[in-house]
């Protein structure tokens, strides 16, 4: 896609376009000095250009001269104080910037760029997994989980689906809207992964009609009620299926492959040294002992080093996808993807700049999700400039490292006024007609 298609312009009026439909929950009386839409544009900024400090460089920059880079390049009127923020943040939901993801979702695939991320017969690959990503025995607040220990100790915590699209050989992962693990009203028993899961499925489970989709998660995920509720929502899965977890599953597994009924594919293939692939499956065996049992398809993969004839790698999986010879290294392939969920999104996200476990603020609402929720589309965002926008692929190129890359717009912005994102790109390609005006 050509640089004078302003890719960040766009999504930079998918959110706020999404933040002006947010309801003003603070009343005149109060006082309503700062717009939701400075508050939150504010706070994305911040994750955006990946410092905390950024806003304060701003202010800064606008006492020097007069404007900042928050209105130039972010749309912010006036720049809250950070308290301020999160006052303001603390009273708004994190669902209302879901808007914002699945309008993102649909300029994607409108314009085919996800087709790079189907498999399996066109579909598409939606990783499932939770992360926490705030864990405290002294700050807590309505939304949190507890853990009891032993000790009488309580822990507080927030944990969230963050659902990506993700493919093999894709190195970049696509951020879906999350799902938050929080007790539910009128719910005895605490909020628990899955069921957010479950709930993720049903509230964003329409964004995907006429798109095929395979959902993917590790052993959590592969228990009956969880299965049927995918199949129920017209998707596919492919979980893993661990032995310790389904022991009626393995006797059956082991009662059939006495009967050569299970189906075996050895291949070869050269790393650091020749590994020898050993697929082993069987189609429509039953999940559980309890009946009635849904039948599923089950493969696995075992990788040993053909020296030493040593175990590398070892997992099976349960799929609703028939599997076949021609087809078992491709659905194991793609069942090993969720582990792009940990490597490309949570890790990323934990230690590459976007700081997901600091605690930027916790607040006694939704200050702490609706933070969250801001990160991931500044991740987003990032993701998409980097996947479709040709200069910022030039510069992220020239520039080498993402360190770097950040460095440096942080060491301008800091310093010089831009009139939007794409002139501060062009200027660090040496391509802007008009030069950065100096504070």
């Amino acid at each position: 896609m050509p640089p004078t298609i302003l890719v960040f312009s766009v999504f930079l009026d998918f959110l706020q376009e999404g933040i002006e439909k947010i309801k003003d929950p603070r009343s005149e009386s109060n006082g309503t000095k700062f717009k939701i839409s400075d508050a939150m544009l504010s706070a994305f900024s911040m994750f955006f250009m990946q410092c905390q400090s950024f806003l304060e460089y701003q202010r800064q920059l606008q006492s020097r001269s007069g404007k900042n880079n928050v209105q130039s390049i972010f749309g912010v009127e006036k720049i809250p104080s950070d308290q301020q923020i999160r006052n303001i943040l603390d009273l708004i939901s994190a669902k209302s910037l879901n808007a914002v993801f699945e309008k993102v979702y649909k300029f994607l695939q409108m314009g085919k760029h996800l087709k790079r991320y189907e498999r399996l017969d066109r579909n598409l690959l939606i990783c499932l997994d939770g992360t926490e990503y705030h864990s405290s025995s002294k700050i807590s607040c309505e939304c949190c989980s507890t853990r009891n220990h032993r000790s009488g100790k309580i822990t507080y915590s927030h944990t969230a689906i963050l659902p990506v699209i993700a493919a093999p050989g894709c190195e970049q992962v696509i951020s879906l809207p999350p799902e938050f693990v929080t007790p539910q009203d009128g719910h005895e028993k605490q909020d628990c992964e899955t069921a957010a899961a479950k709930r993720w499925i049903s509230k964003h489970g329409h964004l995907f009609e006429g798109q095929a989709i395979t959902l993917l998660g590790d052993d959590l995920y592969s228990r009956q009620p969880m299965c049927q509720n995918c199949l129920e929502a017209n998707m596919n899965f492919i979980f893993t299926c661990l032995p310790s977890s389904h022991p009626s599953l393995y006797q059956w597994l082991d009662y059939i492959e006495k009967n050569g009924e299970v189906q075996n594919l050895t291949t070869k293939h050269r790393k650091k040294s020749i590994e020898i692939y050993s697929y082993r499956f069987v189609n429509q065996i039953p999940l559980r002992e309890q009946e009635p049992s849904l039948l599923v398809n089950w493969c696995e993969l075992t990788v040993r080093n053909s020296v030493d004839n040593s175990e590398v790698y070892r997992n099976a999986f349960v799929t609703n996808h028939a599997v076949n010879i021609d087809n078992v290294a491709v659905v194991v392939e793609t069942g090993r993807c969720r582990w792009k969920t940990e490597n490309e999104n949570h890790n990323v996200l934990k230690t590459k700049g976007y700081n997901l476990e600091h605690n930027f603020g916790h607040g006694q609402k939704h200050l702490s999700s609706t933070l969250l929720s801001l990160n991931l589309l500044a991740f987003l965002f990032h993701t998409i400039l980097h996947l479709i926008d040709s200069s910022y692929q030039e510069i992220r190129r020239k520039r080498g490292t993402r360190r770097g890359f950040f460095q440096d717009i942080l060491s301008l912005t800091k310093y010089f006024l831009f009139k939007s994102w794409q002139h501060l790109i062009d200027f660090m390609l040496d391509e802007a007609p008009v030069f950065a005006d100096s504070c």
